[in-house]
């Protein structure tokens, strides 16, 4: 009997034993996981602490690096304005109005009211011939077509602000007849005589020889630049004789 009591004993002790040592280890595992996360989140912290650190110190360089490579505009701007004060405010001016909005502001009519004196029409009519003669007559002998353009704009301009109102319809009325002939300086000088020759023609006058219309609008200028620019292209009157000047027909109703 007393051995099977120390038997006994000794089974319950060994099963305390078991059961202590398998609840020991329950309880332990959970106290492992605090101290992993404490672990990880302080790893976490350091990683950030060390990016944010180097992005701190890498930020004065990047933007140190951009202001350098930056284009200085506006010191440049400002140093131009303080010298010439005035051609910066016609610049602004300029720009204020735009190409696009002057192209599409023109008049299409001429506006200028009619001139009554007689002497004041005659005197304005020869030096404004004289003026138009003396531009056809220098135009290049090849000119390009940006050059082309720009006559072709500059008599049809002239034709809108020309002072006397009526001259200046009349004269609108045959440039849409014999449109400005721009192809070389010989043909835009015997477009424009012939034109000045249906002016005359109107008010009765006496017609122009046109073969002389180059050499009595030569400019002027002396020998040297007869040298290198001859007026009349080394070309005979008889060439001038044979060139004409287009005309447009009226188109018909209907």
């Amino acid at each position: 009997m007393h051995a099977y009591l120390l038997t006994y004993n000794s089974g319950l002790i060994s099963d305390y034993s078991q059961t202590r040592l398998f609840l020991n280890s329950k309880m332990s595992k959970p106290r492992r996981k605090p101290l992993f996360n404490i672990l990880l989140f302080t790893f976490v912290a350091c990683a950030i602490y060390f990016v944010a650190s180097s992005d701190r110190k890498s930020l004065p360089t990047l933007i140190s690096t951009r202001a350098n490579s930056a284009p200085v505009v506006e010191p440049a701007k400002a140093a131009i304005a303080k010298q010439n004060p005035i051609d910066t405010k016609l610049d602004a001016e300029v720009d204020l109005t735009g190409a696009q909005d002057l192209e599409g502001s023109l008049t299409e009519t001429p506006f200028m009211p009619k001139m009554a004196n007689e002497t004041l029409k005659a005197q304005l009519g020869n030096s404004a011939w004289h003026l138009l003669h003396t531009v056809l007559a220098r135009f290049p002998e090849e000119p390009s077509a940006s050059e082309k353009s720009t006559l072709k704009q500059f008599v049809h301009l002239f034709a809108q602000v020309y002072p006397c109102g009526d001259c200046a319809r009349h004269f609108q009325k045959l440039l849409k007849k014999y449109p400005p002939q721009v192809g070389s300086r010989k043909t835009a000088a015997i477009w424009g005589c012939h034109i000045h020759n249906k002016v005359n023609e109107r008010l009765n006058k006496d017609e122009y020889d046109c073969t002389k219309i180059l050499e009595d609008y030569d400019c002027g200028c002396g020998d040297d630049e007869k040298k290198t620019d001859f007026t009349l292209g080394n070309e005979s009157m008889e060439h001038l004789r044979q060139i004409s000047v287009d005309e447009v027909s009226p188109r018909q109703g209907g």
